[in-house]
């Protein structure tokens, strides 16, 4: 097994047409070859580990391969590629940016290297990895060099971040973006290896270690050498990768939907709490959590399966799961993790915090069943155009009303108002000895417009509220809002004024005392009170009187402000207090300043 944990290099890529998920790149490349139109200087950008600078080492071991197959593919069997092959060639020279980021490392490279032909070969290539960290200073020093290279030389410069590198070097090179490989790609790639290894491997185990990879082949290879290492008989098993990589199982999270689809607060918390125990934190659920839901939302139609980058069966449960849950459902759920997520880190008791987000997880049917609000008739009936003698149900009337309507309307034709016709093409519904009823239609007029129900009820809500009796004064209620007020707040000034406040009822006025101006200018500020107060008595126009009444406070102690003494004063203090000072300021010769 040691002899197989190096697969990241054993397996390295010696031809392009080895090269996983950059077919795009690599066709290109091999077509320039063929045709030998071979540029001088190259970028390859992309993410980490996509095979840039691999890429980089087969173009330079082409370029100077005696006998190239297709022109495109080294022989491996000349001595260029033998050479290549144990890194004894004298035309490929490696440079790591990163550290050797100088103007004197760029100047060593071309004063050095550049300008000398190769010994045995076509080309000297020049792979500069991490080009972004040189230096301004390097950058224009290898400008000079770009601009017109030998004929004997090509530069391939590998980056991360191409953002970084400056216009100029940009403009003067073949750029090839390699994009992240798809999880798919990762997974041939490392069922091939398990192949040529003898490994056994669960599909659902590779699709977990292709997800972790993020889009990196090298990251894929270096996670699956770390688990081989660690399996028995060389097998690897879908729990045996979850354990090794701290990896919620899938199970947890279709389980706890299926809780939250039924409302069922206990069981996702006690859910919950068992992924804690088992050393799992708490963000990590929910970001595995929201991912479950995202990979529903997917499931709901089949043409976005194709997003779905799991296994066959793991596919399966995402979208049956998916066919009992509505795309309101999960977009609300989705909302509510994504903020519990956000605010996660602000949190001070992040347990709760979680467990809060998941309780209103099961609560979202009934907030989406609240949404649709039902106004009662009784309510609506005053705002409608039509004021019906009986019963008015939705849109049904008596004939003789909507007559009585129409023949009002044409009266007041200049107001714009909507005109009701009865729908003579409605069948008639017999009923026993009742009459027979006919729909009515409400046709508006473009000057009349019907108000929305948002304002509509809004106007029932104040008419409600003003609809209460006022209270008579209670003055324990009010200091229960006094004490609540101290409670909350936080400048020490008007806590002390709110603890010394005396109420009286003077015929239905509300008088407060307080024992200094002072107070009274705080409390006069503090608006909270004063309308809390008018609130709890449902009387918003209540009298409020602050008066200043010292008589009310005998224990009331006036801050005595201390007095500011000048120098001599404070001179004067000291003598009187120790007339030695005297002597001691004759035997210096001291002054006093003034």
């Amino acid at each position: 097994m040691g002899e197989y944990i190096v697969s990241a290099r054993k397996y390295r890529p010696g031809s392009f047409d080895e090269v996983v998920g950059q077919e795009h790149v690599t066709s290109t490349l091999k077509s320039a070859l063929h045709k030998d139109q071979l540029a001088q200087a190259y970028l390859f950008t992309g993410p980490r580990g996509v095979g840039k600078t691999t890429c980089a080492r087969i173009l330079a071991k082409v370029v100077n391969c005696e006998n190239p197959i297709d022109k495109n593919t080294a022989c491996n069997e000349c001595e260029s590629c033998k050479a290549f092959d144990s890194n004894a060639s004298f035309n490929i020279f490696e440079l790591d940016a990163a550290s050797n980021n100088s103007v004197d490392h760029i100047r060593m490279l071309v004063d050095e290297q550049v300008r000398y032909l190769p010994q045995k070969g076509t080309y000297k290539v020049f792979i500069i990895d991490e080009v972004h960290m040189l230096s301004k200073s390097a950058f224009n020093a290898f400008l000079k060099t770009l601009e017109e290279p030998p004929k004997h030389v090509i530069f391939i410069l590998a980056t991360t971040e191409k953002h970084k590198i400056i216009p100029t070097i940009l403009s003067r090179c073949q750029i090839y973006d390699f994009r992240a490989i798809q999880v798919s790609d990762i997974v041939k790639q490392l069922e091939s290896i398990c192949e040529k290894e003898n490994i056994t491997a669960e599909r659902e185990a590779l699709h977990i270690i292709a997800n972790k990879a993020d889009g990196a082949m090298r990251d894929a290879l270096s996670i699956f050498d770390r688990i081989v290492s660690s399996s028995e008989n060389s097998v690897i098993t879908y729990k045996q990768v979850l354990q090794n990589l701290n990896l919620l199982d899938y199970d947890y999270f279709f389980k706890i939907t299926d809780y939250v689809l039924q409302s069922d607060i206990s069981g996702v918390l006690l859910l919950f709490n068992k992924v804690l125990r088992e050393g799992f934190d708490a963000n990590l659920f929910v970001s595995g959590l929201s991912d479950h839901l995202r990979q529903l939302l997917i499931s709901k139609d089949p043409r976005t399966h194709l997003l779905l980058e799991v296994g066959d069966e793991l596919k399966n449960r995402y979208i049956n799961q998916s066919n009992l849950v509505d795309k309101s459902f999960v977009l609300s759920a989705l909302n509510i993790l994504n903020q519990c997520d956000y605010q996660f880190p602000l949190a001070q008791n992040k347990r709760l915090h979680v467990e809060i987000a998941l309780s209103k997880l099961c609560h979202i049917k009934d907030m989406i069943k609240g949404g649709n609000i039902t106004v009662e008739k009784k309510k609506i009936k005053q705002y409608s155009t039509v004021k019906p003698k009986d019963n008015f149900d939705n849109s049904i009337s008596k004939e003789s009303e909507i007559n009585t309507f129409e023949s009002k309307n044409s009266e007041k034709s200049n107001i714009g108002l909507g005109t009701l016709k009865s729908d003579s093409d409605q069948p008639k519904v017999e009923t026993d000895d009742k009459p027979v009823k006919k729909e009515a239609k409400f046709v508006s007029n473009s000057s009349f417009k019907v108000p929305k129900l948002n304002a509509l009820l809004d106007e029932i809500k104040k008419e409600d509220a003003n609809k209460k009796e006022a209270i008579e004064i209670d003055i324990n209620l009010i200091k229960n809002i006094v004490f609540e007020l101290i409670n909350k707040h936080s400048s020490q000034i008007t806590i002390n004024v709110l603890k010394e406040l005396d109420f009286e009822d003077i015929d239905g006025n509300l008088k407060i005392y307080v024992p200094t101006n002072l107070a009274k200018d705080v409390l006069s500020e503090e608006k909270q009170l004063l309308k809390k107060i008018r609130e709890v008595h449902y009387n918003p126009v209540m009298d409020i009187e602050i008066i200043v009444n010292l008589k009310k406070f005998p224990d009331h102690q006036e801050i005595k402000t201390k007095k500011i003494l000048s120098t001599k004063e404070k001179y004067e203090l000291l003598v009187n207090k120790n007339p030695l000072i005297l002597d001691f300021i004759k035997q210096f010769d001291l002054h006093i300043d003034s």
